[in-house]
């Protein structure tokens, strides 16, 4: 996708999540948080799989200059969300 936006003139819409951050250790999380991932833990491939996406996505902006924005999406409805989350 990234080298069909660039071929095309496009602008890229990855959509991310918050598990970029892992388990916060703040609230909110700035822009600037660098997160706390666990990289052996239950849901590291899904975390570092995240982090990944959205790295080769700044590095291909950068190199190729293909315009990039990343949404990350918080706490989205699903069947098991904690009801006060």
């Amino acid at each position: 996708m990234l080298g069909l936006a660039g071929r095309a003139g496009a602008r890229i819409l990855f959509a991310s999540t918050s598990e970029v951050y892992g388990n916060s250790e703040t609230h909110p999380q700035s822009e600037r948080y660098n997160g706390n991932i666990n990289l052996i833990g239950i849901r590291s491939c899904f975390d570092e799989g995240k982090i990944f996406a959205e790295s080769l996505c700044y590095d291909y902006m950068k190199v190729y200059n293909v315009e990039i924005r990343i949404a990350r999406i918080f706490n989205t409805f699903s069947p098991r969300i904690v009801l006060n989350d």
